[in-house]
């Protein structure tokens, strides 16, 4: 049997479907994180390391449990948050990005998050919220954790001194997204690092001395080609101030490889691919004009080791 609608109800149809069309364009344009270059845009970079990763790929390409281990799951801490929250970044998050300058820590998430519940996990925890801001404290003497709202499925996260160092990631429209890399896992080192990188480990501090002239110095990780014995390629790609400059760099790079190979020999043992000796004695450095870059190889015996 054929329906007839009157003509007010066809109207109010057609409005209502309006309505509904140009309230999800008005919503998505008043998103603040699009992109992966808007998500990473929302950090205070000046000065810091900057680090993102596409958690979503990385879970598609089943490569999310050779990064991320086993030791966040067996932390006391860690449990009780997933429990009360129901929240847990391996299938809650899909791309996070964050900076570290000196002892501030900043994160940008896109996912899916519960804000009532986490919410009550701050105030149950001695913190408190207000205009989309939540703080606690972390335990630690004088740290702080302070999370923010920016959209539905994008949190900003701080761990701080300050007890709302988060409100430095609110959206603001003055802001424009600069290009990102391409690869789901990249992190661009600062200068202060290069310059002076008394936290890394040692045999990393030869290479970080080496491209302290170069800006930006970014590392990215990306999946092996399948058959190879790696489960993941490391990149360097380092922009220098001259063509003479990156020639310089790479043989620097060159040199020191080749200095670990011999001192590796002078105490008969050869390079471990479950530990760093694996790692920096397989790079490989090239130059194009002003560019340097650099390949390592990571092996499936590295990742396991770290767990």
């Amino acid at each position: 049997m054929r329906i007839r609608l009157k003509p007010w109800v066809f109207v109010l149809l057609v409005a209502a479907a309006i309505a509904a069309i140009l309230f999800g364009i008005d919503s998505y344009r008043r998103r603040f994180v699009r992109s992966e270059a808007d998500l990473v845009g929302l950090l205070p970079r000046e000065g810091a390391t900057v680090f993102f990763v596409n958690v979503a790929a990385l879970r598609h390409a089943r490569m999310l449990s050779l990064l991320a281990g086993s030791k966040p799951a067996e932390d006391a801490e860690y449990r009780e948050f997933v429990r009360e929250t129901d929240f847990d970044y391996t299938g809650n998050i899909d791309a996070i990005a964050g900076a570290a300058n000196g002892r501030d820590l900043f994160f940008v998430a896109r996912g899916r998050f519960d804000w009532r519940r986490l919410r009550q996990y701050a105030i149950a925890h001695g913190g408190a919220c207000g205009n989309n801001l939540c703080k606690a404290s972390t335990g630690k003497s004088g740290r702080w954790a302070s999370f923010l709202l920016v959209q539905p499925d994008v949190m900003g996260l701080a761990l701080s001194g300050n007890a709302a160092a988060a409100e430095v990631l609110r959206p603001s429209r003055r802001k424009a997204s600069s290009p990102v890399p391409a690869q789901p896992v990249w992190v661009e080192l600062s200068q202060e690092l290069l310059k002076n990188p008394v936290d890394l480990p040692l045999p990393l501090r030869i290479f970080a001395i080496s491209l302290e002239s170069a800006y930006p110095v970014v590392l990215s990780l990306s999946p092996a080609v399948e058959g190879s014995e790696a489960a993941f390629n490391l990149r360097l790609d380092a922009e220098c101030p001259s063509a003479t400059t990156a020639d310089t760099i790479r043989n620097q790079l060159q040199i020191q490889t080749n200095m670990l190979k011999l001192e590796l020999a002078r105490e008969h043992r050869q390079p471990n691919p479950a530990d760093l000796t694996g790692l920096l004695t397989s790079g490989s450095f090239q130059t194009a004009g002003q560019q340097v870059t650099g390949t390592w190889p990571i092996r499936k015996e590295l990742l396991k080791s770290l767990q």
